[in-house]
This record gives structure tokens, sequence and C-alpha cells, in this order.
């Protein structure tokens, strides 16, 4: 072999060693899905931290071979399993300021980077690394730091009080002040519609009155939720609401909801302590939650256990429609994805979160005709999430549901949405050389 010959075999090993090694493959992009997705650690996954000072602790991450600090949060959480607040009616799991094991650290899964080498110093004591693998086997690292004064400016969501506005880089909501389940303004970002493309969010009580045949609904009028506490960091914002039912004007059920904001989702956690009598006034009761679109003619809507044929908003019902609100969705299999041909998808998934839970369906109205008050447009157009066919007899009932926004899935909903659910492996363990 001449010397030309083996120097462009030497040169052609070179590239293929920097290509596959480990730290290269580490530092793949993310796909558009895992990119913005929340990590969360419990405390007590990570090793040395549980009963130590919060505020000592920051990330950060290998940056353009520079090791920089990345946003993050640790939110505290109370012992019924949702974020903690001062003044609301349930515990702290643990103290306030510290590091509890129910605690979590947040951040977002694409600031994660390659993996560190000693010669990446840092300010502070770097004690532990965070290893991400997804399910192709690509590695992403983050770093927990000791006593750092580096702090991330970056914030992933916007909060502000005064005018109960949010805001992350995929949408903006304005909330009505007098109500927090009703919206003012929901805009998304690239979204090639003329207005706003969602009219509400919306919770209906349908039930019987001691008797079945005496039926009445109750809305989003009959149910107010006002702030009682709002926790935002750069990761996620966390408004605590209290929702009060009423019932002939009169305050029947008094119910919780944590309204959880994040790059490209928002989760809704509803939870209620039903009291045994005022339970047995309902008769056959039952609950829709849905998000109703504004005018999206042409949307296509299909369901886990749905027919493949979608679900296509004209303003009518019809007998494809009638199958997806028939079998569409259950307790086990319960997701729902909409394409508005416009550049925004939408997909949602429901949750029980305690032991108590009742069968489950598709909710979906296709008609333009209809006029579902409180609506900030005219129609239903469509109206679809989830219908809970009757309440427990009393006790703790909690249920949560997540929407998630994008410019457009690629590929089946059943992959995308099984993808959207499945978080990446995670392995921590002390890191070598704290400095």
């Amino acid at each position: 072999m001449d010397n030309v010959a083996l120097a462009w075999r030497n040169h052609l090993f070179l590239i293929l060693l920097i290509v596959f090694t480990p730290s290269a493959f580490a530092s793949a992009p993310l796909n558009a899905i895992d990119a913005f997705k929340t990590i969360m650690i419990d405390g007590s996954d990570i090793e040395g931290v549980v009963s130590q000072p919060i505020d000592q602790y920051s990330l950060a991450a290998i940056i353009d071979d520079e090791m920089e600090p990345i946003p993050f949060q640790i939110d505290e959480y109370n012992i019924g399993g949702a974020v903690y607040f001062e003044g609301w009616d349930v515990p702290i799991a643990g103290s306030v300021g510290v590091f509890d094991p129910e605690d979590k650290l947040l951040f977002i899964y694409k600031d994660a980077g390659s993996r560190r080498e000693p010669r990446h110093k840092y300010d502070g004591e770097i004690i532990h690394e965070i290893t991400l693998t997804n399910s192709s086997g690509e590695k992403h690292y983050a770093y927990l730091v000791k006593g750092s004064r580096l702090r991330s400016d970056e914030q992933y969501i916007r909060y502000s009080i005064e005018e109960a506005l949010v805001e992350t880089d995929f949408y903006s909501i304005t909330y009505s002040k007098d109500n927090h389940i009703n919206w003012d303004d929901f805009s998304i970002v690239n979204y090639e519609g003329e207005e706003n493309p969602f009219d509400a969010f919306k919770i209906r009580l349908q039930t019987g009155v001691i008797t079945a045949l005496a039926k009445i609904q109750l809305n989003n009028e009959d149910m107010v939720a006002t702030p009682k506490g709002e926790h935002f960091g750069p990761v996620r914002s966390t408004t605590q609401l209290e929702l009060i039912v009423w019932f002939f004007k009169v305050p029947f059920m008094r119910m919780s909801i944590q309204l959880h904001h994040s790059p490209n989702s928002l989760l809704y956690d509803v939870r209620a302590n039903i009291p045994s009598a005022r339970r047995k006034v309902l008769t056959d009761p039952s609950v829709h939650l849905s998000l109703e679109g504004n005018g999206l003619y042409g949307t296509e809507i299909r369901t886990a256990s749905g027919p493949v044929e979608p679900a296509v908003t004209d303003g009518k019902v019809d007998e494809t429609e009638k199958q997806h609100i028939d079998s569409g969705v259950s307790i086990d299999r319960n997701w729902i994805w909409a394409t508005t041909k416009r550049n925004l998808d939408f997909a949602a998934f429901f949750n029980y979160s305690g032991e108590q839970q009742q069968e489950i369906s598709f909710f979906y109205n296709d008609e333009a005709g209809v006029v579902d008050l409180p609506e900030r447009f005219p129609g239903q157009l469509p109206n679809a999430g989830y219908k809970i066919h009757s309440l427990p007899d009393e006790g703790y009932f909690g249920a949560a549901i997540a929407v998630h926004f994008s410019n457009g899935y690629k590929g089946l909903p059943e992959l995308f949405t099984d993808q959207l659910r499945r978080l990446p492996d995670i392995y921590i363990k002390a890191a070598v050389g704290s400095k």
C-alpha cells in the first residue's frame, strides 16, 4: 500500500472513530417529541441530597464543549403527591426548603449534553452525573452541582400573576380572572388559522337530583376556579386552584385543581374528597372533561380503541364518529389524537390518581349549530375529551388530563402517543472529579 492510500485509510479510520465514539453518539440531537420532555427525579433517587437545603443545588451540562448552567427547578410536594402550597390544606411531605424524598428535580431533556471530561471545570462541587438513555441507546448527561453561584437565565415558562398570562415558546394562555377554567385567549405559535384554535376547556356535571327523572347539567358557570397559589419556575409552572361547585346557588362541593404548564403541554390534576351525604343527593352522575375547538373544520381525530378511519370535523356527527364515541377510549387505552391540518396537532391522555376508578369513554360533539355556554366562539367544532360515567359513593377521587401540542406529529398515532409518554432510562451516580 502506498503512502497516499495509507494516509487516506488512517484519515477514514479517524473519522469513523470520532463519529462512533460514545461521546459523539451521546450528543446526537433529540427528536422533536423527546426534546421538550420534562425530566423529573425524586429526591429519594439522589444519594446524599435528602434533608439538605434545596437552595444549594443547581444543574449544569456540557454545551458547545463548555460546562454551563441549565434551567432547572426543585418542586416541593405534599403528602397527597401534589405540589405543595403554603396555606393550602394539604401538609408538606417533609420540611419547607429541604430536599425531601418526595420532592422532585425538574429539567428539560434537550438541555442534557455530552459527557463531562476531567478538563471541564466548573464553579462549585459536581456531586452527581445523571445519565439519560433513550430507546435508541443514545445517552445525554446532566450534572447536579452543590454550592455553585451560576444559574441559567433561560425561562421555558413565563408567568404573569397580574395578567393571568402564561407564555411558552409554543403557546400562550390568558385566563379569565373571575374563573381560571375559562380562557380569554389561547394562541399557538405557527398556527395557520385566523383565530384562536381553542374555545374553552369544559367541565360538565350531569346528574339527577334525588331521582334520575330530574336531570340537570352544571357547566363552567356553575364551577368557579380561583387561584390560591402559584409556583413558577423556568421549567414548569403550577397554579393551585380551588374549584367550588355551585348547586342551586349553594356551594355544594369543593375540589382541588393543580394546573401545570410545561413548554408544549398542559396538565389538569383534579382531586376531591366527596362527602357521603352530598353524594347521596346525586343520582346517576357523570362528568365530561373536554377541549372545545374553534371552527376546526377538516380536523381528523383518532382514538386508542376506535376505528382506524378518523372522525372528521364537518359540523355533523356521522357513523364513524359514533363508532369512536362508542368504543374509542377506556381506562387502559385512553389516548386521543387530533390533527387540525393547520400546523397544529394535539394529543390527550387520561389517568386516575387514586384507587377509586370509574368507567370512562370518549366524549365528542361535532355539531355546528349547538351552543354550549359559556363559549367565546359558537358551535362544537369539535368538542372532544373524556366522559367519566359515575362518581364514587364517598372518599377521595382524582383524575388527571394531559394535553400535548405540536406543529405536527409524524407517523402513526399508535407509535407517537406511546413515545410521548415514554421517558428515558435514568441512571444517577456520584461524579468522578468534583471540581
